[in-house]
């Protein structure tokens, strides 16, 4: 039996597929009752695709998880955690925040260009899981 406190819900989100533009709505939550913790967080996003859902130990894994699953459908949330210069830190993942870093290639992320995971992306700026992961690796690389 799950116990989800929400975190947020957003009902505005901007879906995209090649040209097409879609409204979508995502809630995060926390299953405070999971009885497997990599299961604890729920991202859930609904629109033209019907309903994903995704579970994983923080919200980058739960909606990692939605974002696959849209991608299959050739869907991409724009949203800041779909873009390819914005990650979280080990820190903020297991605090469950939903603050992560902008990134510039060879330097640090830093506290004051902090963006929300949930909040807009312009719809060119956001790209694939794979894509994404990529570009976190060259970042990397760079510091």
């Amino acid at each position: 039996m799950s116990a989800d406190r929400v975190l947020g819900r957003r009902d505005d989100v901007t879906a995209v597929r090649g040209t097409e533009r879609a409204v979508a709505a995502l809630t995060w939550a926390l299953d405070t009752r999971a009885d497997d913790p990599s299961r604890a967080y729920r991202v859930t996003a609904d629109g033209p695709w019907g309903t994903s859902e995704g579970r994983g130990y923080d919200l980058v894994a739960a909606l990692d998880r939605v974002r696959r699953a849209l991608e299959g459908a050739g869907w991409l949330l724009a949203v800041n955690a779909a873009r390819p210069d914005v990650a979280q830190s080990g820190m903020l993942r297991d605090s469950g925040s939903t603050r992560a870093y902008l990134l510039r290639e060879g330097r640090r992320g830093r506290r004051e260009e902090m963006v929300n995971l949930f909040d807009d992306a312009p719809a060119d700026a956001v790209t694939t899981l794979d894509a994404q992961q990529a570009a976190h690796r060259r970042w990397l690389d760079s510091l």
